[in-house]
């Protein structure tokens, strides 16, 4: 089951992952609605420009059309120079105007045109543009001597004195493109900075998520790290109290060995025999306690071999019997008369026990009692163990099992972690649960070996 850390450290990655994710979508949300929009926008440029044009060919004609030349009906030579220069200055204002006349009845009173070499003028095409209020707008195509340049004229009426008098300005229709293309150029500019902009926030983003993931992943190595070297000090903690008291029992063996060697031809033989035997059998702990901890780095992939649960209940159950007994907690066993086989690795299972019943003696009280039982049933083999303690708090149930997580200040976290998998090693599972008159249960099922 990973640890805290390893869970929260997922968590952080995903988060990042999510926000990398959530940038770049929002980046390409972005772009995609700037090109559609200088898309859209660049048809609307050309129809505000064109309607732009419109207007101001419109205001040109009606203001003509109300200067003092056209409205007098008797005006002389001096009123037509004045409306000439006030044409002219006109055209310094808006170059692509090309020609302003005035006629009355059909016969034209007034034509200026920077039409240089101007040869002949090609009727209208139709007046298939709108009015323009009241001033009428149309086509033309008018030669120049070196090309055909189209126009947009617009015609003004003075009805001044009872006479109709018509002004028409002519205008290059390359207008049109000139305001498009100020248009557009501006529209590009904009485009392009918001383009920088969001390319800059991207960037910035991206490289605020690869920093922070960086150091997410420094970080998590300086955990993996912490988390090695507490669980080496915790296998370390774990050797020294299981191998200390072995090692005391076999000092005073071999102490009171040598005292009966001492006695010489006096000492007695059976005495000896019984010391030595103790020593080996001492020594043989030392070993299985050694052998049980290098299961801790033991290859799932090794080949399991039959056990029988009640034999390593039985093992446990005499090599933790001194324990209990001096912690005043009785021991009592219910184990199936029949054998129970499974497929696994015996020492795996023995530690596993031994740590699930030394946590039931840490948890019982003095002269409390705990039971083993052994069962088969339904095509599974149980073994479970029961203490008489205060059970299991319930903020403590989820995190049982994780490495460290322990509830005595003097804990190393180990025991339960290392039987969890040592127990899924065999192929089986592992419980825990508050039982109904009080203290805990823990049970342990295997599948029956084939």
């Amino acid at each position: 089951m990973p640890s805290d850390r390893t869970l929260t450290s997922r968590y952080r990655y995903s988060l990042l992952a999510l926000a990398g994710a959530l940038i770049a979508c929002i980046a390409l949300i972005a772009a995609v609605n700037l090109w559609y929009l200088r898309r859209f926008q660049g048809e609307s440029v050309h129809t505000s420009a064109a309607q732009s044009v419109l207007d101001q060919g419109a205001d040109l004609a009606r203001a003509l059309a109300a200067q003092p030349a056209v409205r007098e009906t008797h005006e002389g030579a001096k009123r037509w120079e004045e409306f000439r220069q006030v044409v002219r200055a006109l055209r310094q204002v808006e170059p692509s105007l090309h020609y302003v006349s005035v006629s009355e009845g059909g016969v034209i009173l007034f034509h200026d045109d920077s039409g240089a070499g101007l040869t002949h003028e090609i009727p209208p095409t139709g007046g298939g543009l709108p009015a323009a209020r009241e001033v009428r707008v149309g086509r033309e195509l008018v030669g120049t001597g070196r090309e055909i340049v189209p126009m947009l004229t617009f015609t003004a009426e003075n009805a001044a004195n009872g006479v109709s008098r018509y002004v028409r300005v002519a205008l290059r229709k390359e207008a049109v493109n000139k305001r498009e293309a100020q248009a557009a150029e501006a529209l590009g500019i904009m485009f392009r900075l918001a383009m920088a902009t969001l390319g800059i926030s991207f960037g910035l983003a991206v490289l605020l998520v690869v920093g922070m993931w960086r150091q997410e992943l420094e970080r998590g190595r300086r955990e993996r790290a912490a988390e090695h070297l507490a669980f080496a000090g915790a296998l370390a903690d774990g050797i020294i109290h299981d191998v200390r008291n072995p090692l005391s029992s076999l000092r005073l063996d071999v102490q009171m060995l040598q005292k009966e060697a001492a006695k010489g031809p006096d000492g007695g033989m059976a005495r000896i025999a019984e010391l030595a035997t103790r020593a080996r059998k001492t020594m043989d702990r030392v070993d299985l306690v050694m052998r049980e901890f290098l299961y801790v780095s033991r290859p799932e992939g090794a080949d399991r071999e039959r056990v029988d649960a009640n034999e390593c209940a039985r093992d446990c159950l005499e090599l933790l019997g001194p324990r209990f007994d001096a912690a005043g907690v009785r021991l009592q066993s219910e184990l199936s008369p029949d054998p129970l086989s499974i497929l696994g690795y015996g020492v795996g299972l023995k530690r596993a026990l031994i740590n699930i019943l030394t946590n039931a003696k840490q948890a019982s009280p003095r002269n409390g009692t705990v039971r083993v039982k052994t069962w088969r049933s339904a095509g599974e083999i149980g073994v479970s163990v029961e203490d008489e303690g205060p059970g299991i708090p319930r903020r403590q149930m989820k995190r049982l099992f994780e490495m460290f997580a322990t509830g005595r200040p003097d804990g190393t976290g180990l025991g339960l972690h290392l039987a969890k998998a040592a127990v899924e090693n065999c192929g089986g599972t592992i419980s825990a649960e508050n039982r109904a008159g009080g203290g805990a249960r823990f049970t342990v099922r295997f599948p029956v070996a084939p």
